[in-house]
């Protein structure tokens, strides 16, 4: 009889090996030659960007079957078209992946119109960050305190409904009673930093601190800007000196509204999948991208571009949505109010600038998605940037230093025209 049941749970044994080794031939046979979209939900050249194109070159080397990854800009709404897509519309068999607004959840927790997605359906596959965002003034704003920062009439950019830079001004006034002026509708994060060189607003809430620091270092080094607060669960190591909005909570209802607000700190860098993707291919793409975080060549990568990598998983991910859905219903709708709520936050259109310039590429950067015409900048889609060379469609990568162009666009070109 021993013998019988060694033999059984030997066959039974194989069998789980064989059916593990099956599921995992499964999901290689599915990407072996399969393109895999990601999704960017802003424009080019901001931190969403910056972050998802780097794991774009990264990711697919450990994926089963080792498809190639392309990244594409899909901004609309501070994401919330991203979202909307990827719910209703993108395939849902593992080809299609996208990041979008960390608070994109709370629009679904808050009513807010024009969502047409469930959160706790969609496939969470983790974030690159527990992430810590600030509010930053542009130096000739003059706020170098907190209290200079709680009572000045100030302007800041923001991208949309539902996103931090939107966000997080209307909770600070009506919670903390600051006097922000919105300025909104800007295609993506560059665009409100532009802006801020411009004059056209005077600051920026909501940035994430990793952003900060990968793409406009120089404003740090040169004090073009100031950090007037941190906005997260807890503090950043780099900014012990700057106040965190929590302990400036007056009790501990305001504390917990708060809380609930800045939980999707902790999914600073959310990537995500639509629903129903098969759970072999949703499980090798959540494994794969927490095996990315710690790849040896994406950390180098990341350190090299001076982008903050603090990874969450899936999982982490799921539990805080379910965690904010199960919250007390009268926090809930306190939270809302403190987000939603626009009578004490004045907003306008954003008025976007069209660039135009003409004469000679000055420079080519980031594998041609960046160019200096004429002393402009901009940033190169690859799906909407069109690029012609003597009358000809091309490819981004055909531009040349020297080559006398015409470009027009906002800071990422509609169209570059080229001899």
């Amino acid at each position: 009889m021993h013998s019988h049941l060694k033999i059984a749970a030997l066959a039974a044994a194989g069998l789980a090996l064989a059916t593990g080794s099956a599921k995992a031939d499964a999901v290689a046979d599915f990407y072996k030659g399969k393109r895999v979209e990601m999704l960017i939900g802003y424009s080019s050249g901001g931190g969403y960007d910056t972050y998802a194109r780097l794991i774009a070159r990264h990711w697919p080397t450990l994926i089963p079957g080792k498809p190639t990854m392309i990244a594409r800009n899909v901004p609309g709404a501070g994401s919330m078209r991203l979202m909307n897509e990827l719910y209703n519309i993108r395939p849902k068999d593992g080809s299609a992946v996208g990041t979008v607004s960390r608070g994109i959840v709370h629009e679904e927790l808050w009513g807010t119109k024009g969502v047409k997605f469930k959160s706790a359906e969609m496939t969470w596959i983790g974030s690159a960050n527990d992430e810590v965002s600030v509010c930053v003034t542009w130096h000739t704003a003059g706020i170098k305190t907190l209290d200079q920062f709680l009572k000045a009439d100030l302007i800041v950019g923001g991208t949309g409904p539902g996103a931090d830079t939107d966000t997080f001004p209307q909770v600070l006034n009506n919670v903390l009673g600051t006097k922000l002026r919105l300025v909104t509708g800007y295609p993506g994060g560059n665009d409100i930093n532009l802006a801020m060189e411009r004059g056209e607003v005077q600051g920026r809430c909501g940035w994430s601190w990793s952003s900060v620091v990968s793409t406009r270092a120089n404003w740090l080094k040169d004090k073009l800007v100031d950090i007037n607060m941190q906005i997260s669960m807890s503090k950043h190591p780099d900014l012990k000196n700057v106040p965190l909005i929590l302990d400036l909570a007056r009790d501990a209802r305001e504390k917990k509204v708060l809380e609930l607000i800045f939980a999707r700190q902790a999914m600073g860098r959310p990537y995500v999948a639509p629903p129903k993707v098969p759970a072999d291919r949703a499980k090798a793409l959540r494994d794969t991208f927490m095996a990315t975080m710690k790849d040896p060549g994406f950390v180098k990568a990341s350190d090299q571009a001076k982008l903050e990598i603090t990874p969450v998983t899936g999982e982490a991910v799921q539990k805080i949505i379910a965690d904010m859905f199960s919250a007390p219903k009268d926090v809930i709708e306190a939270s809302r109010i403190a987000a939603s709520d626009a009578s004490k936050t004045k907003t306008v259109k954003a008025k976007i600038t069209i660039n135009k310039a003409n004469g000679k590429i000055e420079s080519l950067a980031d594998k041609n998605t960046k160019v200096k015409i004429a002393g402009t900048d901009f940033t190169i889609s690859g799906s909407r940037t069109k690029i012609t060379i003597g009358g000809k469609d091309a490819k981004r990568n055909a531009l040349k230093v020297g080559m006398e162009c015409k470009a027009e666009g906002t800071s990422e070109a509609k169209k570059i025209d080229c001899k």
